[in-house]
């Protein structure tokens, strides 16, 4: 069965809104994974002074914390890549319904 005007309509006007905040919390999500990967080196780096920068790097990479974070920014990514993409359908979808 297929779309409904009514329901392309309420696609078209409600998902930019829906895509903007999922924009907006990927973006934060990124912004924390960040934060935490700063703090963790330099907590890493205070506990060993000789440590090498890859020696650091490696356990930030390990961090339970940052791995934490960056599950949740995978998956605010997708959740806004999801929504935009079922944007560009709704929108070509209203294009064919126009176009005869």
């Amino acid at each position: 069965m297929g779309l409904l005007n009514s329901d392309i309509e309420e696609a078209l006007e409600n998902l930019p809104d829906q895509i903007a905040d999922a924009l907006e919390s990927w973006r934060r999500s990124t912004l924390e994974r960040e934060k935490i990967e700063a703090l963790c080196y330099l907590e890493y780096k205070g506990q060993d002074e000789d440590r090498t920068s890859t020696e650091i790097r490696a356990l930030v990479h390990s961090d339970s914390g940052r791995y934490t974070a960056v599950l949740d920014e995978i998956k605010a990514e997708s959740n806004y890549n999801r929504l935009y993409e079922r944007l560009m359908a709704m929108k070509k979808k209203a294009d064919l319904r126009t176009a005869f």
